[in-house]
């Protein structure tokens, strides 16, 4: 085995990886030629020495085009990976500079309610550090933010977490370290009558106007599970928006009913213009943690990022 890798390592290139990646990305060999201004007859010879490299065929042809061999699918994941590596060392590098100031970039996912709590706290700890990390933060829904740290557009996400969400990912590629948890409420303007109540079955929230996340956020899929093992018809929304602390604000603002996540209910219940509604059973709670891939647990990055948490989570015990 270990004379099958190194004979890989000595005659892949990373210009083959590109060649892959592309053809995939295109779905045809005359369309990859294009974009990587080849003739088509060099592409062709290129894909075939690296399916001779590999012993078995990445693409088979098909009245749609090549479609990926399953052998295929596993190499191009692989290809896209080492590709997105390789240009992110290549930014690491020119922001560590000659005197090595900056110890690295850090391409970091989180939903955006986090940047009212936790987040702020974590990425002033890793940017506060001698040397500094920088830290490119997207923010975006939890779904989304899975795929891109599969794909190797993120390097680590600090998010809520439930098995349902990433669909597509192999639970054997990620790495997952809880650190708090993070419950869910349902609110309503602070004069609503609901907003007065001991406990509200789920089937009398069925008729109110709603609030909600658009899909595939985690808040949407846990309000209609909720109104689905309460045997009631999940409802569907007056409004949906990007972000639960927009749907918070439209709560305060009387047009309905929301869930959203306990820290943005807390941080909206002070303005007393938002009540939390006591439902019956409540709304689930979920793991908050930080996610990367296997292959990265031992990456500077990753340990600087678990560093700071660490830290935050002594600050806030104390």
């Amino acid at each position: 085995m270990q004379g099958t890798s190194d004979h890989l390592l000595a005659r892949l290139r990373f210009r083959h990886l590109q060649l892959i990646s592309q053809i995939e990305r295109t779905g045809s060999l005359s369309k990859a030629s294009e974009a990587l201004s080849l003739t088509q007859p060099a592409l062709s010879k290129a894909l075939k020495e690296v399916e001779e490299m590999l012993g078995f065929a990445l693409f088979t042809r098909s009245a749609r085009g090549l479609e990926k061999t399953p052998q295929g699918s596993v190499v191009i994941h692989g290809a896209n990976l080492l590709l997105q590596e390789l240009s992110h060392v290549q930014q690491e590098a020119q922001a560590a500079g000659p005197e090595g100031k900056v110890a690295g970039v850090l391409r970091l996912g989180a939903p955006a309610y986090l940047a009212v709590s936790l987040l702020p706290q974590i990425i002033a700890h890793l940017t506060g550090s001698k040397p500094s990390l920088i830290v490119h933060l997207r923010e975006d829904n939890v779904p989304n933010l899975f795929k891109g740290l599969l794909h190797g557009e993120l390097d680590a996400l600090i998010t809520v977490y439930s098995p349902e969400v990433p669909a597509e990912a192999n639970q054997k590629e990620l790495c997952f370290e809880k650190f708090a948890e993070e419950d869910y409420a349902v609110i309503g303007p602070a004069g609503h009558p609901l907003a007065r109540a001991r406990s509200v079955p789920w089937e009398r929230l069925a008729s109110e106007p709603w609030i909600m996340t658009g899909r595939p956020s985690l808040a949407r899929l846990f309000i209609e599970q909720s109104f689905l093992r309460a045997g009631a018809i999940p409802p569907g929304p007056l409004c949906e928006t990007n972000s639960p602390v927009t749907n918070a604000n439209l709560v305060a603002a009387g047009v309905g009913l929301s869930c959203v996540p306990g820290s943005t209910m807390r941080e909206a219940e002070r303005t007393s213009a938002v009540r939390r509604i006591h439902v019956v059973p409540p709304p689930p709670v979920v793991a908050l943690g930080l996610v990367y891939r296997a292959a990265a647990a031992s990456h500077p990055r990753i340990s600087l990022l678990q560093d700071a948490i660490e830290h935050v989570k002594r600050k806030e015990s104390r």
